[in-house]
């Protein structure tokens, strides 16, 4: 079986001293050989080990915590249901299962291994080397045996990932886990270009996304635009997050409006950042309203969130100029998922199908070994539109138990105020409806999504445009997931800002809630900025329609001037002018929420 691996690698891994002894001495650093005569410099250097660093990241292995990679046989045997969102497999017994199958024989009977047995298990053991060329020459069920295996040992890297994920991913019976794959480096030690070089390709194989969550020079930021299979840049200031830098601190901060300059020209001059959809940048004071004029460059770019950023009053009139709505809504995910909701119930009279109120739960986690299946682009409008997708659907607990535990909240806010339940309360009421259908999300889960979500607003039109090969559209039961590969890899620790749950939004992704308007509503409960972070300003900028390709090439538009912005204002006080006192949310809340909603969705067309 040695053909079907690479030769043998051999790095240095033994921490040691290169010395050369010598019989003489002529100083401290030049010695004499008295056998030869000859005069030499001694240079002493510690060779690094491989094991101090993680240089060779795209071949570690990360442990799998929990029965999230299975096949179709290991489910049933196990009486995992996805789409009853039931699980009855402990911890505990997951491992044991995984003891269990290290042995790839079949047991109960005697005898040795077959030859295949035999293979499969010499190719496990040195999965590291395994060849892409190597594997295509085998069987499809070899290796769909292969990556079985490999999961149920936790063997998986990303190098491996990357190999069969381009032999399996469109393979009828695949799983999610063929289609995306993250993982988290705390403490990276080594030069920015060791993480992103593994994760270009410029054939799009597959979709990146990067999360930095800790400094790296401007030159090393720069270069992110040789990364031509960008789709979300997430970078994230933690230093900035508790208080607002001082001008000390702006030094160790990057990331500026000349750092999207520079992008700007790249993406001009360079082709580069075409399939690039998210750019998220937290608590950069040197990002100011500057940066706006070079985002029409980006001819993918749908979300610019700049959260905690040095942007002025008057960004929102020159976002509203270069064709960008502005908000100032914290969760942009529950936003994206009202608009595709509204998207369908457009669908809905525009095929001639009777419009009913549709209600779809908020997205939540979906476990990597759920089976994948895929429609052509032409019946995605028809998906959406179904009769059974317009149901309103039935609660998982009865109406006398919601009505008791509302009660219950309303006896323990009365009693205990610190505990805001008002402002949490559709958290609570969201974890007794749907914590049977709900995983816990991982890191990427917000970005992964939102991504997805734009790709069904735009029907993967971007990429398509810049030379993707989107195929058919990918499903995971009823939701519409990302059709091409997705890598993620986050490079420093995750804050606490990024752990936080998305469920307390003033959008909710359904038309018709659960209950009658009068009795309850989750409208009832729209939650604001809570005050506990009032130094971190929230705003994001979206468009969902997709530019032409002349208008991101041409020529930076300039901003408005001092008076234009001043007219505007002015010429828009009257509106935005309101009465201090009690607030009433009777009807304005509706009419509040289908304005934002309308806003994004009129940047469709």
């Amino acid at each position: 079986m040695k053909w079907l691996l690479q030769p043998k690698r051999k790095p240095l891994l033994k921490q040691g001293l290169a010395t050369c002894k010598s019989d003489g001495a002529l100083g401290d650093h030049r010695q004499f050989d008295k056998a030869t005569g000859q005069v030499f410099t001694e240079t002493t250097a510690s060779i690094q080990s491989f094991h101090d660093t993680d240089r060779d990241w795209t071949r570690q292995t990360k442990v799998v915590i929990g029965p999230d990679y299975r096949d179709s046989e290991e489910c049933g045997r196990l009486h995992y249901d996805w789409d009853a969102g039931e699980d009855e497999v402990n911890l505990s017994g997951f491992h044991d299962y995984i003891d269990g199958m290290r042995n790839s024989r079949v047991r109960g009977f005697k005898g040795a291994r077959s030859l295949q047995d035999t293979a499969v298990e010499c190719i496990l053991n040195h999965i590291s080397d395994v060849t892409l060329d190597g594997m295509q020459c085998l069987p499809v069920q070899v290796v769909r045996r292969i990556w079985h295996a490999i999961n149920k040992r936790c063997l998986l890297s990303f190098n491996t990932w990357m190999i069969f994920s381009k032999l399996l991913h469109q393979v009828e019976g695949s799983t999610l886990s063929l289609l995306r794959y993250r993982q988290a480096i705390q403490k990276p030690t080594s030069p920015l270009h060791v993480y992103t070089m593994p994760i270009t390709s410029k054939t799009f194989d597959f979709i990146t996304s990067l999360s930095i969550t800790t400094i790296f020079s401007l030159p090393d930021l720069v270069k992110l635009s040789q990364v031509t299979n960008i789709g979300v840049l997430e970078i994230i200031n933690t230093t900035g997050m508790k208080t607002r830098s001082s001008s000390s601190d702006k030094a160790s901060q990057p990331v500026s409006d000349r750092l999207i300059r520079a992008w700007h020209f790249a993406a001009l001059d360079e082709n580069a950042f075409k399939v690039l959809r998210i750019l998220r940048l937290w608590n950069h004071r040197e990002l100011t309203s500057k940066s706006l004029e070079y985002l029409n460059s980006f001819p993918a770019l749908a979300l610019y969130d700049v959260r905690g950023c040095a942007f002025s009053l008057d960004a929102k009139i020159d976002a509203k100029r270069l064709g960008w709505k502005p908000t100032i809504e914290a969760n942009v995910l529950g936003l994206l998922e009202a608009a595709c909701v509204e998207r369908a119930v457009l669908m809905q009279s525009s095929l001639g199908i009777e419009t009913k109120p549709v209600r779809k739960s908020r997205a939540c986690q979906i476990p990597d070994g759920a089976k994948v299946r895929r429609i052509p682009r032409s019946e995605v409008p028809s998906f959406l539109t179904r009769p059974e997708a317009s149901l309103p659907g039935e609660a998982l607990i009865e109406r006398e138990s919601f009505h008791r535990i509302q009660a219950n909240l309303d006896i323990i806010a009365q009693h205990h105020p610190e505990k805001a339940i008002k402002d949490n309360r559709w958290k609570i009421m969201d974890r007794h409806v749907f914590s049977k259908s709900r995983a816990l999300e991982t890191w990427e889960f917000t970005t992964y999504t939102s991504f997805a979500r734009i790709g069904e607003l735009r029907n993967d039109t971007d990429l398509s445009r810049a030379g993707v090969d989107v195929g058919d559209q990918v499903l995971v039961g009823n939701e519409l997931v990302n059709s091409v590969p997705l890598v993620s890899l986050r490079l420093g620790e995750t804050p606490a800002v990024l752990q936080t749950s998305s469920v307390n939004s003033s959008h909710k992704p359904f038309y018709s809630s659960m209950y009658e308007e009068s009795e309850i509503s989750s409208l009832k409960y729209e939650q604001g900025d809570s005050g506990n972070n009032s130094s971190t300003r929230t705003l994001s900028f979206i468009r969902i329609k997709v530019p032409p390709i002349e208008s991101s090439q041409e020529a930076v538009p300039s901003l408005a001037s001092k008076e234009e912005v001043e007219s505007q204002v002015n010429r828009a006080a009257p509106v935005a002018t309101v009465k201090k006192g009690p607030v009433m949310r009777s009807g304005s809340v509706m009419r509040n929420k289908r304005r934002k909603i309308g806003d994004l969705w009129n940047s469709l067309y």
